[in-house]
């Protein structure tokens, strides 16, 4: 595997992963205790990867990296998802929990507070529209740090 191009490599890992359905969130492809690791990070586009999503997806990338392995190098694979707590950042990230309460950090304060929580009612082009405390906000995607989805539900009071 000393000869294998990590880019080349994240873009076959890619393919396979986006054939089960899924996308790749995060790749990481390093050497541990002489062993190559591919560390992957998937989930659906709406979320909620399963377990046994993921072990088929490994199996699946550990099936292709043993065929086109002529060295005969250990390697690692791990597929993992985002889990719950999984950071938003991207448009894509905010698509994806339209119509959830999210809690957002902010690069500039709003209202005075950096962080708040509201009901993410739509995303477009570059802008988050937001239910909070009853009235609609606006708020451009750059002046997002990053959010989460929060444990509350959309439809329940927000303080």
């Amino acid at each position: 595997m000393n000869t294998v191009d990590k880019d080349r490599l994240e873009l076959a890992v890619k393919d396979v992963v986006e054939k089960e359905g899924a996308e790749l969130i995060d790749f990481k492809f390093f050497l541990a205790s002489g062993k190559y690791v591919v560390r992957c990070l998937v989930d659906y586009a709406r979320g909620g990867i399963t377990l046994d999503a993921c072990a088929a997806i490994n199996k699946k990338i550990f099936a292709y990296l043993d065929q086109n392995n002529d060295s005969g190098d250990d390697f690692v694979v791990e597929v993992n998802s985002p889990g719950l707590d999984r950071r938003l950042k991207s448009k894509a990230d905010f698509l994806r929990v339209k119509g959830r309460i999210v809690s957002l950090w902010l690069k500039a304060p709003f209202d005075g507070k950096d962080q708040l929580e509201a009901e993410l009612t739509a995303v477009d082009n570059d802008k988050l529209y937001l239910l909070h405390k009853g009235r609609p906000l606006e708020i451009d995607l750059n002046k997002v740090k990053s959010g989460k989805p929060a444990c509350r539900q959309a439809g329940r009071k927000i303080q």
